[in-house]
């Protein structure tokens, strides 16, 4: 079993990190998260079981690069100093931006009882250039990193499930973070209509941002991990620990299902 590094953690003697996680809360959610079932799982190759990572809960992907609060962590990894040991990155990112941008409602939803009628268009087409932009250049700063090395180390992006904005917090003072959202857009409280513009809104982010930096030949891949955990109008309290955040036995089942056949595919996974 590997061990998940934060970013002022020393290694311990004999380890290193093979990789650099650089996310929000589905890599720093407390107790459990994707990285930390990754570094846990019976088949992660031993060689790949420690993650260096920076980011943190609630981070957007603007704070990774230029003057973010975390660009400064990023780039001290990226450094010659520190980025010898990185043979793969992982980055999970955009659901706070689409938070932080209100959900890319309209100003009134009131009497709105369609989904794709309370997206506001404008906002929506902004909020997914921002998160293209802040993404493209995160990975441009690791390839820069690398630029004169005949390796090409493979990048991995995180794709959310749909979540269902059902009022539930983290309970450490932290969330609900969707139906107030909503709630602040006057959105009616009815809960097709709701999960309804969340399934959009993941939609496009996976289609329209991550699924357009997916190559092969760059080695950039998404994981895209729609349709695993249950959601609206099944009980997807099984799979969710709140509006946000997969249980462990969720998490668990998306890496196994869609993470761990593209690691596999590149020796990082058994």
């Amino acid at each position: 079993m590997g061990r998940v590094y934060g970013p002022n953690d020393f290694e311990e003697p004999g380890e290193f990190c093979s990789a650099l996680a650089i996310g929000d809360s589905w890599f720093w959610y407390p107790n459990n998260n994707i990285l930390q079932t990754l570094v846990r799982h019976q088949h992660t190759s031993g060689d790949h079981a420690n993650i260096r990572r920076v980011g943190y809960n609630g981070a957007l992907l603007q704070d990774y690069i230029g003057s973010g609060r975390y660009a400064k962590e990023v780039r001290h990894w990226l450094s010659p100093n520190f980025n010898d040991g990185f043979s793969e990155f992982y980055i999970s990112g955009a659901g706070n931006d689409a938070v932080d941008y209100k959900l890319a409602l309209k100003p009134n939803c009131t009497g709105i009882t369609t989904p794709s009628a309370c997206i506001d268009q404008a906002g929506m087409d902004e909020l997914l250039r921002k998160v293209s932009e802040a993404l493209g250049a995160l990975i441009h700063n690791i390839r820069w990193a690398y630029r004169n090395d005949s390796l090409t180390r493979p990048i991995f992006i995180h794709g959310y499930d749909y979540p269902t904005p059902d009022n539930r917090g983290a309970g450490f003072a932290s969330g609900p973070w969707l139906a107030p959202a909503m709630d602040a857009k006057f959105v009616a409280q009815d809960m097709a209509l709701r999960f309804g513009i969340m399934k959009i809104l993941i939609d496009r982010l996976n289609d329209e941002v991550f699924s357009q930096f997916d190559s092969d030949d760059n080695e950039i891949y998404h994981i895209d991990s729609r349709g695993t955990l249950k959601h609206f109008p099944d009980n997807h309290k099984t799979d969710w620990t709140n509006e946000l955040h997969p249980t462990s036995a969720g998490f668990r089942k998306i890496f196994e299902r869609h993470w761990l056949p593209v690691l596999a595919e590149h020796g990082i996974a058994k």
